[in-house]
């Protein structure tokens, strides 16, 4: 590494570029920079008061302050859209930027934006770019927000050369700010920008290779390319998808892999679990529990720990003790507790989950909210199977209490956002209907589709796909990008094993038999399409 190169995150960097010049960034030379505790305790100072079922204030003004929005375009926003918690937010997002520049401080969100006005502004430190960084190299480039392309254009503006290693296929933060087409349109935001195409793959199986450019090929927003392998195909490895009848099913018959998996003597360390959101997996770890498989979680906020788990505990305790102060906090909630009062789980566990479902906090991104649905849902079948509200509240309790990152040695339980960089010798990939991949709640189909690829692609070995017909307690649908995998070539992607005994995570997979028009398997059936392909939905009830 050459001697004095700036080495560290956006924010690591913008933070050592202030502390050199503060003076003409209008900062005491000693300022410091709130973390979001320091936030919160600066929301008291300045009188701001905040209700947390509304969601976090700090992500809320973090969000706007890295979209470049200000107190006033954030309130003009929140009216247009007629949202009074996000005009609130707004209101305070102005009190809490008078309240920080009083004090001369920064949050995290300021390092950025400070850095790209001193940029912007400042001769001086102009000149210190050019004659100091002449090159910016970015890794992750796919993820990046306005505020930190506008950072990068500064640096180039003075003369610094910028590299970008990005896979716009692995985009998956929109909700958060990244926008993939700063990578698709590179040469558009940095003139005279020229490209070069990695495509080489040292990870996946040729098979599981072919299955994840069939999908992902269907993306209008990328760079057009093909990933190659860099190893030769080992026999037995693809892509399998099985359907089942119910979560439960589906649960059971991943455990029983991996249970087989362990006693056939491998790691299960080496094994993943993913799902699209967390809300799939409480039946997986029960089903692990029971088979005394170990699991971990891996980045990813346990079931049991979520808010949303313990507001439907709580709302099914006000209905059974018809107690209407207790579920007061929930809009409608008093119409629940005097209709079903007394009522157990079984008959009230669905009606309360739907109404906290449909009530996020207001300032929550769209994957959280997603998450919230899903949660309730998962929850609700759970809690109807307890003969009280009172043994449900107390079996959350326990679990949170229990909650940790589990057993290191385990079988890895995560979201495919938490799963991004890393990779196991077998993947499960869980959950994988209509409804939840692509998200019903999400309005970017692409990043749906790229969350797919990235399941598939961190596998060194083969896949198995799940999908469930009954999940959350309604008939489900397998997910479009299933089918999309028939492009891939004969033998990658291997459909209808259902949920026998014929292939686990620990065997090879044997090549399904052709059918005709139909063909039964374990618990389900394969049907021919019209025009060719395969699917798992009867014509009758295909769109």
């Amino acid at each position: 590494m050459p001697a004095g190169a700036w080495v560290g995150t956006f924010h690591g960097i913008c933070l050592r570029l202030l502390k050199r010049f503060h003076r003409e960034a209008g900062l005491r030379k000693n300022f410091k920079v709130l973390d979001a505790q320091g936030q919160r305790e600066l929301f008291s100072t300045a009188g701001i008061t905040w209700e947390s079922d509304d969601g976090d204030l700090v992500d809320i003004i973090g969000k706007w302050k890295d979209s470049l929005v200000s107190p006033d375009e954030a309130e003009a926003d929140a009216v247009a859209r007629g949202n009074s918690v996000l005009r609130t937010a707004a209101g305070h997002y102005r009190t809490y930027e008078e309240a920080i520049k009083t004090r001369g401080d920064l949050d995290f969100s300021d390092l950025v934006v400070k850095s790209l006005a001193l940029l912007t502004d400042s001769p001086e430190v102009q000149s210190f770019i050019a004659g100091r960084i002449r090159h910016v190299l970015v890794d992750e480039f796919q993820d990046v927000n306005k505020s930190q392309v506008l950072f990068l254009q500064a640096f180039a503006s003075c003369g610094s050369a910028v590299w970008a290693v990005a896979d716009d296929d692995q985009a998956l933060y929109g909700w958060r700010g990244g926008n993939v087409r700063y990578t698709v349109n590179f040469s558009h935001h940095f003139p005279g920008a020229k490209s070069y195409t990695l495509t080489l793959n040292y990870r996946c199986d040729p098979a599981i290779i072919a299955a994840a450019n069939s999908v992902i090929r269907n993306n209008k927003e990328r760079v057009r390319k093909t990933l190659l392998p860099s190893k030769a195909h080992r026999p037995g490895v693809c892509v399998r998808i099985r359907g089942f009848k119910s979560e439960r099913e589906e649960a059971e018959w991943i455990a029983a892999a991996l249970e087989r998996y362990m006693k056939a003597g491998a790691k299960l360390s080496d094994a993943a679990v993913l799902f699209r959101t967390s809300s799939v997996s409480p039946a997986i770890q029960q089903a692990l529990e029971t088979r005394n498989v170990p699991f971990s979680l891996a980045g990813t906020q346990s079931f049991w720990d979520l808010p949303e788990v313990a507001a439907l505990a709580e709302l099914l305790l006000a209905i059974e003790e018809k107690n209407q102060a207790k579920g007061s906090r929930f809009k409608k909630a008093w119409d629940i507790v005097q209709t079903m009062g007394g009522a157990s789980p079984s008959e009230t566990a669905v009606p309360a989950a739907r109404l906290i479902g449909d009530q996020p906090p207001a300032g929550v991104n769209g994957e959280r909210a997603a998450l919230w649905a899903d949660a309730c849902d998962a929850a609700a079948i759970i809690a109807a199977g307890f003969p009280s509200a009172r043994e449900f509240a107390a079996h959350v309790a326990e679990k949170a209490g229990k909650a940790s990152g589990g057993d290191a040695e385990g079988v890895a339980l995560s979201t495919i956002h938490s799963a991004k960089g890393l990779e196991w010798k077998h993947v499960f990939i869980a959950g994988c209907e209509a409804s939840l991949m692509p998200h019903q709640k999400s309005d970017d189909q692409e990043e749906e589709r790229r969350l797919f690829y990235v399941a598939l692609t961190r596998s060194k070995g083969s896949v198995d796909a799940t999908w469930s017909r009954h999940r959350f307690g309604r008939s489900q649908r397998p997910s479009q990008f299933l089918s999309e995998m028939n492009s891939a070539p004969k033998g990658a992607v291997i459909w209808g094993e259902g949920n026998d005994d014929s292939g686990s995570a620990a065997a090879h997979a044997r090549p399904s038999a052709p059918a005709a028009h139909s063909r039964k398997t374990g618990g389900f059936t394969v049907y021919r399409k019209r025009g060719g392909g395969r699917s798992l939905i009867p014509p009758g009830e295909e769109d």
